[in-house]
């Protein structure tokens, strides 16, 4: 699949890591109501997360070793909520083809 942040390596890797420990959190917590508010024209700060959301961000901060940014945090759980909205294999498909 192409990747979550374009920077490569451990960036990437902690990325895909976050991604996958925000898949696992709502497997176990499928009736979690995730909501959040970005900034026009800023990157990497969200706010008014409900308190799933802080409590999705906290895992997948943790499988970061608690040591993602902003933009980390804002990028990857993006890509959580399109796939848990859309499936995995959904969420697959784009990630190769690039759409």
């Amino acid at each position: 699949m192409r990747e979550i942040s374009g920077f490569g390596g451990s960036y990437e890797q902690t990325c895909r890591n976050m991604v996958i420990a925000g898949m696992e959190w709502w497997d176990n917590n499928p009736s979690a109501s995730v909501e959040w508010k970005e900034y026009k024209n800023i990157y990497g700060m969200t706010f008014n997360e409900s308190d799933d959301c802080k409590s999705l961000q906290d895992a997948m901060s943790e499988a970061s070793g608690n040591d993602c940014t902003g933009a980390m945090m804002q990028a990857t759980l993006s890509h959580v909520l399109y796939a848990h909205k859309n499936g995995w294999i959904d969420y697959q498909s784009k990630m190769k083809n690039n759409t």
